[in-house]
This record gives structure tokens, C-alpha cells and sequence, in this order.
């Protein structure tokens, strides 16, 4: 009989140890009755930046904006277990418990739901992950020939960001909250001297750890930032340099587990609540640590993980919500991940130089049917802020995809800050060169900033058949015809005759050349000028001339 005491007790000693060892849970609620915050009284919870954009996108303050009822947390830390975070938009908790202590939870009359999510990783510092590829810059390139833009320039041409950034429009006055794993040596790169010592940016919270610790633990959230926040002119610019920035750290360097989805709904209520137009999130859940809890491709409806609920339910916050599409589109997955299914999200998929869909970029559809990705942008050899000094690196993926598409949405935002993010929205994807026929490879494609920029004031836009130097921007009600040139031809010894559909000329007002690093006739039509096909003759200062159609509508 002793024996086989002891025997069973050899058995039962690990099985208890495994019940006691700490792992995180999520726990959902029943409701917010009794809650001491109400609907009436929205500043008690959500700032007037955030306040002012709902009212201005006319979007209410529900009751699932109001926080998790004080009074239910105070019972789950009565019961013994600890308070991670908490989530308005689920009415639900993130705890550390062992599997005992979660369990009981059961049984508060509050409490409707407990699910594993991962193990408790304690607090450390993981070492760097450098980024795929580096290469050294001994020297500043000389600015006639860098460009503005230096090094970052192919990159921002391909979404045709330069003229809203030549023309003043680069950020100014929109807020971004970027979520990531770590944004080491932000506070120290030159690539981010302008920002920070402009007051435009803030560490925000550490949701893995629970502190502000933000500029460490990864490299990857650095990159992320350098091509929306960098900032050395004639050398490397990003997106929207004139920006502000929340740097918001929810990646688990240490491991994967459906905790730090929960981390993601965490980050963007907090930035919800601190009024940010733009969230930029470069990260992906799809398959764990612990393989029990892998997502299924038929659960990616945009309703079911707990990241693509809290992302649906932001996407509807007056936000633009910009994710990572994900890295599986040569892998055995393929498909995109956890939350970029999420409706009303903007899962980015990653384009090459040439306009062409990485390989490696994820592809949809949601398990649904819905089209993704949603849009497209640069992620194939982006060029990045380094590891140190004005070192810069080259990097791969769609998590650089979307900061670049976030960059410049914070850009064309910036120049129409009126606007709501829909109308900015409606807009981009207007623009994109597959907008009237998206598929699931490439979305609705590579979108057009400057045609964006210009149709949301008020023109409509042409470009010429084969020649995407010149675009053509007419307003109607107004009598604008504006050329935009991207070409250092024209000057003010230029001149251009407009030619009616019979070949007679147009009495043409107030001509003017600018040269802002590109050429802008600004053209004023007298009279209502019928619709048809128009001649534009252009003629440089050195006496060539070159001959474009218009299609005037």
C-alpha cells in the first residue's frame, strides 16, 4: 500500500505544480450595470481631443465606451488574481492567475466567460532583432543629388507622396499611436532629433511590462517609425515628419500567445481615448507558442479572435486603423492574420518597386468573403532608420507596408484636417490603381496620394495616357485648371496654350508658374468651358514643345 501511495503521489506532485504555475486568462463580463460611469459624462473617460473627433465624424459615445465596472475588478483581485488590463470595448480582463484561481472566477455572478490566452512570461528585456538586411552609408549624399527625399525618395514616389510633402502637407497637427514590440534607441537616433525635440513624441505605455518603458526590447517598432517619423532632409525623410507620435508597446518579444491580442485592443483604446487620428499596428497573430490555441483560417471572419473584435469595433471610432496584411503569402498559411480580417480595418499588403504584390505578402479573403487586403504600399527592400547613429537599413514586409501607407495617410490628412477619416478614406481608395477591381491579392491596390489629395479639394484629376510626369487637376464650379509637372523643364519662360475640341485656342487668365521641386501651372479659364477633348501645349524656355490631351468632363 505505501507504494503505491508513493507511485501516485509521484504522478499527482507535477499535475498539481502545473495548476499552480501562473498563465494569463481573459475573462468577460456580463454587462456595465451599475457603473459609475456614464454615457452623459464622456470626459470622465475619454480626453477632448477624442471627444471632438467622435463629434466631428458624428460618431456617439456608446456603452461600450464606457470602462469595465470598477466594482467587477475589485472582485476578480478579491478572488486572489491579477488585473493585466482591462478592455472597455469587451467588457472583459486580461488576468494572471494559476488554472484554479481563473476557474473560480465561474462562479461571481458578473463573470461569463474565462479562456485561457497564454502563459505568464515574466518581465525581462529580450536581446535586439536586428532588422534582415543592412547597409552602412559612410557620407550624407549631396542634396542636388539626393533629392528632398534622399535615400526614402523611390519608396514615398511609389504612393506619389512627394507633391502633397513639397507642397507644406506632411503631418502637421495629426496624431498617431503606434503600436509594437519596442522602439529601441528612438530617444537617442538622429533620424528622430526634429520630433522629439519639436514636443511631438511621446512614450506611451508599455501594455507587456506596465510601465512607460518604451525605447527598448525591439528594433522592429524603430524601423516601423523611420519611415512615417524620420526626419533628415536631402538624406531620409519619412511619411509625415511634422507628426505627432505615441509610441505604444503591446508585442511580446518573448513570445506568441493570444495575450497580446489583447494588448492590441488595449493600445487602441488608449488611443482612442487620447484623440489619435491614425493607428499604425505592424503586427500578426496567426499560430502560438502553445499550438492549442493556433487560429483557424475559418475563424478569421472579423468577429471571432478577440484582436479582430476590438479591431472592428476601433475601425468605428472616427480612427483609421492601418495593420500589417502579414508575411504568410509564400508560406504554408498564405492566408492574412489575426486582426487584419477585422471589417473596417486596413489590412496593408506589401508591393516591390515596380508596383507588383511581394511574394511573401498574405492574402485574403476574410473567412467571410470580404476582400483583402485592403490597399497596398511599399514593403519589399524599404529603406529604414539603423541600429545606430544615421546608419540605414534595408527591411522587408508588410510591417513596413503599413506605416508607410499610415505615413502618407497622415499627410493627405493634414492637408484637408476637416475632413473625417471616412472622407480621407473614400478618397484613398478611390484613387488606388485597382479601385474598380480589387481582388484578393492586391486589394484594392497601390493607392495615388496626390490624386487623393487633389480630388478631396474639390478637382477632378487625368493623367495622361503614358506619361505620369504630368497630371492634370481642373475644378469646374471654380474655372481652375491646374498642371502639375513632375519634371525641372518648366519655368517662367514657359508658356501653354489650351486648344478647344475644333483646335482653337482658349482665352487663358492668370498663368503663373511655381516651383516648389515641381512645376504647378496654375491656369484660370474664362468662361464655362464645354465639356470634350482638349489640346495642351506646353512650351519650355528652351523652345520644345510637347503636345498632351485633355479629356475635360
Amino acid at each position: 500500500m505505501p507504494v503505491r501511495i508513493a507511485f501516485c503521489l509521484i504522478f499527482l506532485f507535477p499535475a498539481l505544480l502545473l495548476a499552480q504555475q501562473k498563465k494569463k486568462f481573459w475573462v468577460e463580463f456580463t454587462d456595465k450595470n451599475n457603473s459609475p460611469y456614464c454615457t452623459c459624462r464622456p470626459a470622465a473617460f475619454l480626453s477632448a481631443a477624442s471627444l471632438e473627433r467622435r463629434a466631428h465624424a458624428g460618431i456617439p459615445v456608446l456603452e461600450e465606451d464606457l470602462p469595465v465596472n470598477p466594482a467587477y475588478l475589485d472582485g476578480l483581485r478579491n478572488a486572489g488574481v491579477s488585473i493585466h488590463l482591462a478592455s472597455r470595448w469587451l467588457n472583459a480582463a486580461a488576468i494572471t492567475a494559476d488554472s484554479v484561481s481563473a476557474m473560480r472566477l465561474l462562479s461571481l455572478p458578473y463573470v461569463k466567460d474565462v479562456r485561457y490566452i497564454g502563459r505568464h512570461i515574466p518581465a525581462k528585456n529580450p536581446p535586439n532583432r536586428p532588422p534582415k538586411k543592412r547597409v552602412p552609408v559612410l557620407a550624407y549624399p549631396k542634396p542636388e543629388e539626393a533629392g528632398t527625399f534622399g535615400y526614402s525618395g523611390l519608396q514615398n514616389s511609389l504612393l506619389n507622396l512627394p507633391p502633397l510633402y513639397l507642397a507644406g502637407h506632411r503631418g502637421a497637427g495629426i496624431r498617431i499611436a503606434v503600436m509594437d514590440g519596442g522602439f529601441t534607441n528612438v530617444d537617442t537616433l538622429p533620424f528622430f532629433d526634429s520630433v522629439a525635440l519639436q514636443g511631438r513624441l511621446f512614450p506611451g505605455w508599455d501594455f507587456v511590462e506596465r510601465d512607460g518603458a518604451v525605447y527598448e526590447s525591439a528594433q522592429h517598432g524603430t524601423s516601423v517609425l523611420s519611415v512615417m517619423a524620420g526626419n533628415l532632409p536631402g538624406y531620409f525623410v519619412g511619411g509625415a515628419p511634422d507628426a505627432t507620435y505615441f509610441l505604444l508597446k503591446t508585442e511580446d518579444t518573448g513570445g506568441e500567445y493570444p495575450i497580446e491580442e489583447a494588448n492590441w485592443v488595449a493600445g487602441a483604446e488608449w488611443a482612442d481615448s487620447i484623440g489619435a487620428h491614425i493607428v499604425n499596428a505592424s503586427l500578426g497573430y496567426t499560430v502560438f507558442n502553445d499550438t492549442s490555441l493556433n487560429h483557424r483560417y475559418k475563424t478569421l471572419d472579423g468577429h471571432t479572435a478577440i484582436g479582430s473584435r476590438g479591431a472592428a469595433i476601433a475601425a468605428r471610432k472616427g480612427m483609421i486603423i492601418c495593420n500589417s496584411a502579414g508575411n504568410e503569402g509564400d508560406g504554408p498559411w498564405r492566408h492574412i492574420g489575426v486582426p487584419a480580417d477585422a471589417p473596417g480595418l486596413i489590412a496593408v499588403g506589401a508591393v516591390d518597386y515596380q508596383g507588383e504584390r511581394a511574394s511573401f505578402s498574405s492574402l485574403g479573403p476574410a473567412a467571410d468573403g470580404r476582400i483583402k487586403p485592403d490597399l497596398m504600399a511599399p514593403g519589399d527592400q524599404v529603406v529604414t532608420a539603423g541600429g545606430s547613429g544615421v546608419q540605414l537599413g534595408l527591411s522587408s514586409g508588410t510591417s513596413l507596408a503599413s506605416p508607410m501607407l499610415s505615413g502618407a495617410l497622415a499627410a493627405l490628412w493634414s492637408a484637408y484636417p476637416d475632413k473625417t477619416a471616412k472622407e480621407i478614406l473614400d478618397a484613398v481608395f478611390a484613387s488606388a490603381d485597382q479601385d474598380m477591381e480589387p481582388d484578393n491579392k492586391r486589394g484594392y491596390g497601390l493607392p495615388d496620394m496626390t490624386r487623393a489629395w487633389l480630388e478631396l479639394g474639390g478637382y477632378q484629376t487625368y493623367a495622361p495616357n503614358g506619361r505620369p510626369e504630368y497630371l492634370f487637376a481642373f475644378n469646374r464650379d471654380a474655372g481652375m485648371f491646374d498642371f502639375l509637372i513632375f519634371s525641372d523643364q518648366y519655368d517662367q519662360d514657359s508658356g501653354i496654350e489650351l486648344l478647344d475640341p475644333l483646335g482653337h485656342p482658349v482665352k487663358i487668365s492668370g498663368f503663373r508658374i511655381d516651383r516648389n521641386g515641381i512645376s504647378t501651372l496654375h491656369v484660370n479659364v474664362a468662361g464655362d468651358l464645354p465639356a470634350g477633348a482638349y489640346q495642351v501645349v506646353l512650351r519650355n524656355s528652351g523652345g520644345v514643345e510637347h503636345l498632351l490631351g485633355l479629356v475635360w468632363k
